[in-house]
């Protein structure tokens, strides 16, 4: 079974925050604690990025993409 980014860093004792910001031409960039992890994703793959690669699936994913529609950029704290 392998460990997501999310699972290792969660073992730790430092919070985890995620922050992700539509660009201007339409692609994803994917911040983890301040860290640029990823950018211009397509829309395509943003929930692979964020689940599969990342670990933030489910409810979380869901508010990461409730936030995207609302105001153009999430931010989910651990």
């Amino acid at each position: 079974m392998s460990q997501t980014w999310k699972d290792s860093a969660r073992k730790s004792t430092r919070r985890i925050e995620l922050k992700v910001a539509m660009n201007d031409d339409g692609t994803y960039e994917i911040m983890l604690n301040e860290e640029v992890v990823a950018r211009c994703i397509p829309e395509k793959w943003l929930d692979d990025e964020l689940c599969a690669k990342r670990g933030f699936c489910g409810e979380e994913l869901a508010e990461i993409k409730r936030q995207l529609r609302d105001r153009g950029q999430a931010v989910l704290s651990l």
